[in-house]
């Protein structure tokens, strides 16, 4: 996993410790700059691929701070993926179901709604990337609607 926002005193023994409780931790490893200064974000693997969906179902806090757990891509398929802006979404719209809604669609490899780091709370868009599919139809106001919604895709 991709973890982001961590606060700039967050050890690697911390984060750890508060993501065990969601299973074992296999790795965990706060990126840091030369100096040896954390640049707040982290990658974490777990032992069973299951834990990631435990930590994605609800918003997390460590160290005072909101943080922002992703699903790490692997390089190879980030780099085959077609990634799309989308606009106008709904509060209630999550990652997950943003995800869930897509895949009618084809295989999605992320989808992530941005959140406003000090509420928690949706900027109203998001991004969707899929593997080996066409999107052109998708493009575009109005073809789409989630959540009783219109919204806007493009490419970023």
């Amino acid at each position: 996993m991709f973890i982001g926002g961590l606060n700039w005193d967050t050890t690697d023994e911390g984060l750890r410790k508060y993501f065990s409780q969601f299973g074992k931790v296999e790795a965990c490893t706060i990126m840091r700059d030369a100096a040896g200064r954390s640049r707040c974000f982290a990658f974490l693997t777990f032992e069973e691929p299951a834990s990631v969906n435990s930590v994605m179902v609800r918003e997390h806090f460590l160290d005072g701070k909101i943080i922002d757990p992703k699903r790490a891509i692997p390089r190879q398929e980030h780099q085959r993926a077609t990634k799309l802006f989308i606009g106008g979404l709904a509060g209630s719209v999550t990652s997950e179901s943003m995800r869930e809604y897509f895949s009618q669609y084809g295989k999605v490899v992320d989808a992530t709604v941005m959140l406003d780091r000090e509420t928690g709370r949706s900027k109203g868009f998001g991004f969707v990337s899929f593997e080996n599919v066409n999107v052109e139809p998708l493009l575009g106001f109005g073809n789409l609607e989630i959540d009783g919604k219109l919204v806007r895709t493009l490419f970023p």
